[in-house]
């Protein structure tokens, strides 16, 4: 047993990709949820790609190309501003 955790299975259409998703909470710390991602990915599990959950809500139907390029600048931006608050320490 690597640690106590919870998943939530949402159905299509009601999610913001419109497709089925799992969620997977745990209250442990880095250590054991390092050993629940490892031990979901020998299960047949991936870890979504950087605006993986963008693309797929675009390609399907959700959101139109100008929210996605918002939602893209929102996060880039975002980054940005952790980049440079990392430096100026």
């Amino acid at each position: 047993m690597v640690d106590e955790a919870f998943a939530v299975f949402m159905r299509k259409p009601f999610t913001y990709t419109r497709e089925d998703m799992a969620e997977v909470f745990s209250h442990g710390g880095i250590s054991p949820q390092r050993q629940i991602i490892s031990l979901m990915i020998r299960e047949g599990a991936r870890v979504a790609e950087p605006g993986e959950f963008t693309k797929r809500a675009f390609l399907n139907g959700r959101i139109d190309l100008a929210q996605a390029e918002s939602f893209s600048t929102s996060s880039r931006a975002s980054r940005m501003k952790k980049r440079e608050a990392l430096y100026s320490i």
